[in-house]
């Protein structure tokens, strides 16, 4: 059952501050620094053992995107005007279609070399999105880093007016295999459709960054399999993400296959075929009637922008005045400087967490 999204620890008006658009994607514009990538990676990893988890290796501002990881949940609303056709689905298995669609379209593309910065504990991330018709209200996204050792972040993402809400843990788990960097992202993402009183449970695939050492083509891509759950509904699909394989030599990028199911029977209604980021095909078992699923060019009509906070109204552990110097330092290509501010930033951190250690003080 999902929560009340009256009981959230910021309420509606506090998202009326929301005043500044900007792209979803503006930190992801930041021109690249001059430092090689690969450089880094062999100074950086060298060391490091395959299969090591390197959650805590301290990276260079020179090969950070000037973001937040928790900004990055904002790409679950990148194609946002698709969310409202989740609830306005006439049946559960229509409903079901809609919400593996929303969630194909916010998978994202990350670009090679590149990661956000990782969170600070107990820094927090808001906004909002104002859809284009009226009558879908505005969604609202908070999301919050509740865990340092191991990192572990909370989102929350609800438009009151649908009736929509989804809440989820996300505790990435990254390690090092030599020529690849394997990141697993543990927790369930959790979709509650309050009008039908529908959960949903989808879990995530892992996410593959090959190349770095400069052995095969340089990608990004998901790889494993992810689980879409509605118990009421009595369906479970089965997504299979497949990659291009360690050297990048065989196999389709961002290929997937699956199949769709009655939970109580394992009876196969629908087959899963296609590419993520091109066209995603299901075909009816019976009938073998072969349709779009989820086509990638025709979801970028549903884009949306992002409404944050002015300055004046964040809130110190807010991702945005916890990495501002660092960002604008790697927006003027200084990595001096990016580097002093994060160093900064880590350090503060460490200060603080020896304090409360001092002080027997649980977080």
């Amino acid at each position: 059952m999902g929560s009340d999204m009256d009981q959230n620890i910021y309420t509606r008006e506090k998202f009326t501050e929301c005043t500044v658009l900007q792209d979803i994607t503006h930190g992801e514009q930041a021109p690249d620094s001059e430092v090689s990538v690969m450089k880094v990676a062999k100074e950086v990893l060298g060391g490091v053992k395959n299969g090591a988890d390197v959650t805590n290796i301290v990276l260079p501002a020179s090969v950070l995107d000037p973001v937040s990881s928790l900004e990055k949940g904002m790409k679950a609303m990148q194609r946002g005007e698709l969310l409202p056709q989740v609830v306005k689905g006439q049946t559960p298995e229509e409903r079901f279609f809609k919400v593996m669609t929303w969630y194909f379209s916010g998978l994202p593309k990350e670009k090679f070399g590149k990661k956000p910065y990782n969170p600070i504990l107990g820094e927090v991330f808001r906004c909002k999105f104002k859809h284009a018709d009226a009558q879908d209200g505005e969604t609202y996204l908070v999301c919050e880093q509740v865990s340092h050792h191991p990192p572990i972040a909370a989102v929350h993402l609800n438009n009151p007016k649908l009736g929509f809400e989804m809440n989820s843990m996300n505790r990435p788990e990254p390690r090092f295999y030599g020529n690849y960097i394997e990141l697993k992202l543990h927790g369930i993402i959790r979709i509650y459709l309050h009008d039908f009183d529908e959960e949903y449970h989808i879990t995530r695939p892992t996410i593959y960054q090959s190349g770095i050492l400069g052995i095969g083509n340089k990608r990004v891509e998901f790889v494993g399999t992810s689980y879409f759950c509605c118990e009421k509904s009595n369906l479970l699909a089965t997504i299979d993400f497949k990659g291009k394989g360690f050297l990048g030599i065989s196999g389709t990028q961002h290929a997937v296959s699956g199949s769709i199911k009655r939970l109580d029977t394992d009876e196969v209604l629908y087959e899963i075929e296609g590419v993520w980021d091109q066209v995603v095909y299901k075909t009816n078992v019976k009938t073998k009637e072969k349709k779009v699923l989820f086509d990638y060019e025709a979801a970028k009509a549903a884009s949306m922008k992002v409404w944050l906070p002015e300055d004046n109204n964040l809130e110190p552990n807010n991702s945005l005045v916890v990495w501002k110097k660092c960002s604008e330092a790697i927006w003027k290509q200084d990595s001096k400087s990016a580097n002093d501010e994060k160093k900064a930033v880590e350090e503060g951190q460490r200060k603080l967490r020896k304090e409360r250690e001092e002080k027997k003080q649980a977080w």
